[in-house]
């Protein structure tokens, strides 16, 4: 199931797939498994990744590859990412 499904249900089915899209392309860019696991740091870095989407998104951006780039961005940014 989608973590975009469950904390913005405010969101249009076609925008949520958008957001989906844009999450597993930056997880796979930066090596990380999209999905659930038991690995605290990497959920930590799972979660920032969507919450910068969903900042974008809020903004109004609906490209996933652009959703995608800002989350990199954001989290190399701020240093909780890994740059790759």
């Amino acid at each position: 199931m989608s973590r975009f499904r469950q904390t913005d249900p405010g969101y249009a089915p076609a925008d949520l797939a958008i957001f989906e899209e844009a999450f597993e392309h930056a997880c796979r860019k930066l090596g990380l498994d999209p999905y659930p696991s038991d690995d605290m740091h990497y959920k930590r870095l799972r979660d920032e990744i969507a919450a910068a989407i969903m900042n974008a998104a809020r903004l109004g951006e609906r490209d996933p590859l652009a959703l995608s780039a800002f989350a990199m961005t954001f989290g190399m940014r701020n240093r909780h990412l890994p740059k790759r």
